[in-house]
């Protein structure tokens, strides 16, 4: 690695998960970056700020997918280093501060160094089968925002990503640095965290927070909210909910056609695709009837949890 002089972000290792985790409510992480810029196929803007000021994040630890890519990515690192013996692959393993803007941060995966161009980012990344299209034209942008967050704090000119598709399609991708694409990133990273966290100001909620407000509100009182006025707000849901629910029953009946359409075959197929119905045998637990036959069996694995019904209106009477 570079040395402390020239170096222009500071080394900070985490003992711990935790430390870790406390170390990222304090900055702005490659994962966050096209969160808040709002391309994320995963996080919000919102769920980015509950995280960083609220302390409200979704446990994420147990999910395949981020249990797997914790499996594979040195597997699919000593792959890298196999493919191009001539350079010098180093995990990084601690948390990159940048010392003009100590709220960026960048958690590497390793560094590497070609031998014609010098030290650069090497990030690892695993993906799904499912998500092979969006490799497709290279890095998908979601992406991009992180590694070019990485070039930022670092200064290094250069990123190659290693990703292992559907567990057996690897590929590399070159990102090169580009002065203008860090300049947006960077303009949105430093707006998001003065304008937002600093300040304690919540961006807008969308589609994909109604799980965090969940989260930050489980547990109401038995108060209600008087208002002189309905709010625009409300006129506007239900508005929007009744478009939904006509929309609704035009694909459900559509969807009826279509099933008498395909009958006994397993689907159609034609110039635009295909399309299938699905169709077979499922069990479940029949807990009405464990409950009346074994009553202490069913209470000693009944599991309590608060859960989220949704939005309901009741009219008024005068209304």
């Amino acid at each position: 690695m570079a040395n402390a002089i020239s170096r222009p972000y500071s080394l900070i290792r985490c003992s711990s998960d935790s430390e870790w985790l406390d170390l990222r409510s304090h900055g702005i992480g490659g994962s966050d970056v096209a969160a808040i810029m709002g391309l994320s196929p995963w996080r919000t803007p919102y769920q980015v700020w509950a995280d960083k000021v609220l302390g409200v994040r979704e446990d994420i630890s147990g999910k395949p997918s981020v249990e797997w890519g914790t499996i594979l990515e040195p597997v699919v690192g000593d792959h890298y280093k196999t493919e191009h013996p001539d350079r010098t692959v180093r995990r990084v393993n601690a948390v990159c501060r940048s010392h003009a803007r100590p709220w960026a941060q960048a958690s590497l995966d390793y560094e590497v160094r070609d031998p014609d161009i010098g030290w650069g980012v090497l990030e690892i990344k695993t993906a799904s089968l499912r998500t092979a299209d969006a490799w497709a034209d290279g890095v998908p942008l979601f992406y991009q925002t992180q590694v070019t967050h990485y070039l930022s704090i670092t200064g290094r000119t250069y990123a190659d990503v290693a990703v292992l598709i559907g567990g057996q399609d690897y590929r590399e991708y070159r990102i090169e640095r580009d002065e203008d694409d860090i300049a947006a990133v960077n303009a949105a990273v430093d707006s998001f965290w003065h304008d937002h966290v600093e300040a304690e100001v919540a961006p807008d909620v969308g589609a994909g927070d109604t799980s965090t407000l969940f989260s930050q509100h489980p547990k109401p009182s038995e108060d209600l909210t008087e208002m002189d006025e309905t709010p625009t707000l409300l006129t506007r849901w239900l508005s929007a909910k009744d478009d939904a629910d006509a929309a609704k029953k035009r694909v459900s009946a559509l969807d009826a056609k279509l099933r008498q359409m395909i009958g006994d075959s397993r689907g159609i197929e034609c110039p635009k695709g295909r399309l299938t119905w699905v169709r077979g045998e499922s069990s479940r637990l029949d807990t009405k009837r464990l409950r009346a036959e074994c009553p202490d069996i069913a209470e000693r694995y009944m599991t309590k949890s608060t859960r989220d019904g949704g939005l309901r209106f009741s009219a008024s009477k005068e209304g």
